[in-house]
C-alpha cells in the first residue's frame, strides 16, 4: 500500500511539471540552462522563422522561398547529367519536383554508396481549397465552394481572416499566380458564423458539426451584378474582377490549385515572448529548420540531404514521399559520382547504409486540457526537440535509437520523448524509408492547437531541433 500511495503522489507531481520517480531520465525545461548568448540566438532564430512562415503558407510558397535561401547559400540547381567531376565533396545542390517538393543536398567525402544522412519533412498543412467550380451564390453574396485538405476542426476556421494563394493553369500553357489577403493592404475572405442572438436552432450540434465541412464557404464578394455588363449575379461580378486582374475565366478555374489559408501573420505568444504562434507549423516548422540546418553543413562525411515532400496530410501522389522522383534523383547523383550509370542494386545497398530522421510536429501537453495525454509520456513546450515513439511496429530499432540519443547527448542537445496512450496519436511517413531498408526514427517539436489556423510552438524547441539536425548531418 505504501508503494501504491507513493506513486499516486508522484503522478500528481508529474502533472504539475515536477518529476521525482524512478522513471525520471533527465528531461527538463531547456530555458534555464541557456546562456545570455544562447537566449539571443534563440530569439533571433525565431524571428527568422516567423518571417519565413509568414511568406510560406503553402507548399508551393515554401519551395519558392526555400529556393531563394538555397541559392543565397551557394546551392546550385541540379541537372540530371551534370558536367564531369562537378559532383565532388562539399558541392551544394537543390532539386525541385513540380514546384511542390524540394531537396537540398551537400555531397559528402564518402560516396553515396556508403549511405546518406537524410532529414525528411513534409511541407503541406491542413487547409481549405477551391473546388473545380469554386463559386456559388447565396442570399445575393458570392461564396467559395470548398473542400478540405487534412484533418480540421471546422469551427476553428470560422470568423478568421483568410487569404487566397496558389496557381491557375490555363489551356494555353500559361499560369496565373494568385495572392490575395496576405499583404496588410489586401482584402481577405471570411467564413461567417451565427450570432448568439439567432443560433438557438443550431446549439444542439455536436463539436464536429458546429460548422460542417460543406459550410466552410468563405464570402468572396457581395456587390450586386453589373447588369450593363451582362452580369447576372454576385459570382459573375467576382469572375469579372478576377479576369480583369489575372486574365482567368471560369473555365480556367477547373485547373486551379488555389488554397484558402489564414491571413494572420506569425506572432509571439505570451508577454515573455517564449512561444511562436503561426499557421502551418505542422509541418513547415520542421521543413524550415531542416532547410536552415543544411545551409550550416560544409564538408560532411556522408552526403547530407534535406528532403521536403508534399501531401503527407492526405496521400502521397507524385509529389509525396511515395513518388519515384527521389529514387531517380539518388540514381542520378550516384551515376555522376561513378561516371557511369549506377545500378538499382547499388542504390538499394546505399539505402541499407543510410540513416534518416523523419521530422514532424506532435501534440505537446496542453495546460488547459491536459486530460487526454499521459503526463509521463507526453512532450512539453520548452523541453527541447522531441523523439517520437509511436509503438505498434512504427518505431525505430532500439540500437538506432541508442545511436541517436548518444549523438544528441554528446552534442548537449536538449531532447525529450513522446508517445501516446492507446486510442490516441497521429501518423508518420517514416514507413516509406523503413520499407527502403534505411534506419529511421521520428523526431520533431511539440505544438499546441495542432491543425488549427494558429498553432503554437516554443522558440527554444525550434532552436534545439535545428542543433539536432546539424549534429545529425555531421555525424
Amino acid at each position: 500500500m505504501r508503494v501504491a500511495t507513493h506513486f499516486t503522489v508522484v503522478g500528481l507531481l508529474l502533472i504539475g511539471g515536477v518529476s521525482l520517480c524512478a522513471q525520471d531520465v533527465g528531461f527538463a525545461n531547456a530555458w534555464p540552462e541557456l546562456t545570455a548568448h544562447d537566449r539571443d540566438a534563440v530569439m533571433k532564430y525565431a524571428d527568422d522563422f516567423k518571417a519565413f512562415l509568414g511568406k510560406a503558407k503553402s507548399e508551393m510558397a515554401f519551395v519558392r522561398e526555400a529556393t531563394r535561401v538555397a541559392e543565397a547559400n551557394g546551392f546550385r540547381k541540379w541537372e540530371s547529367k551534370p558536367a564531369a567531376g562537378a559532383v565532388k565533396a562539399g558541392t551544394r545542390w537543390y532539386a525541385i519536383n513540380r514546384d511542390r517538393t524540394i531537396v537540398l543536398f551537400v555531397i559528402g567525402s564518402e560516396p553515396i554508396d556508403n549511405g546518406m544522412r537524410i532529414v525528411n519533412t513534409h511541407i503541406d498543412s491542413p487547409r481549405i481549397e477551391f473546388k473545380t467550380k469554386p463559386f456559388r451564390d447565396s442570399q445575393q453574396a458570392a461564396l467559395i465552394d470548398t473542400q478540405v485538405h487534412g484533418g480540421l476542426k471546422n469551427y476553428q476556421w470560422a470568423n478568421v481572416p483568410l487569404a487566397l494563394t496558389g496557381r491557375v493553369d490555363k489551356a494555353d500553357g500559361t499560369t496565373a499566380w494568385i495572392e490575395i489577403g496576405n499583404d496588410p493592404s489586401d482584402p481577405v475572405v471570411l467564413i461567417s458564423d451565427l450570432a448568439p442572438h439567432v443560433d438557438r436552432d443550431f446549439r444542439g450540434r455536436l463539436q464536429p458539426d458546429v460548422i460542417r465541412t460543406e459550410e466552410l464557404d468563405p464570402i468572396i464578394g457581395t456587390l450586386p451584378p453589373d447588369l450593363a455588363a451582362g452580369q447576372r449575379s454576385a459570382t459573375d461580378r467576382v469572375l469579372a474582377m478576377l479576369n480583369e486582374k489575372y486574365g482567368i475565366s471560369a473555365k480556367d478555374l477547373l485547373s486551379a490549385d488555389v488554397q484558402i489559408v489564414p491571413a494572420t501573420p506569425p506572432r509571439d505568444v505570451g508577454i515573455d515572448r517564449a512561444l511562436v504562434g503561426a499557421y502551418g507549423q505542422d509541418d513547415r516548422a520542421s521543413g524550415y529548420i531542416s532547410l536552415r540546418a543544411i545551409t550550416d553543413v560544409k564538408s560532411p562525411r556522408y552526403t547530407a540531404v534535406a528532403y521536403a515532400v508534399n501531401n503527407e496530410e492526405v496521400n502521397s501522389w507524385n509529389t509525396g514521399v511515395n513518388s519515384e522522383w527521389f529514387n531517380t534523383l539518388v540514381m542520378e547523383v550516384m551515376s555522376a559520382q561513378k561516371g557511369s550509370d549506377a545500378s538499382d542494386v547499388a542504390r538499394r545497398r546505399a539505402y541499407q547504409r543510410t540513416q534518416v530522421l523523419v521530422s514532424d510536429c506532435t501534440t505537446a501537453q496542453d495546460p488547459i486540457f491536459p486530460q487526454p495525454q499521459n503526463p509521463v509520456l507526453t512532450s512539453r513546450l520548452g523541453y527541447g526537440m522531441v523523439v517520437k515513439e509511436y509503438g505498434s511496429g512504427r518505431q525505430a530499432n532500439a540500437e538506432f535509437f541508442a545511436k541517436i540519443r548518444g549523438l544528441f547527448d554528446r552534442e548537449k542537445i536538449r531532447w525529450q520523448t513522446h508517445s501516446y496512450d492507446a486510442g490516441y496519436g497521429g501518423g508518420t511517413i517514416a514507413a516509406w524509408f523503413a520499407e527502403q531498408n534505411m534506419d529511421v526514427i521520428d523526431v520533431g517539436i511539440g505544438i499546441l492547437s495542432m491543425h488549427s489556423p494558429f498553432e503554437v510552438s516554443s522558440k527554444v524547441d525550434l532552436w534545439q531541433l535545428h542543433r539536432g539536425f546539424v549534429a545529425f548531418f555531421g555525424s
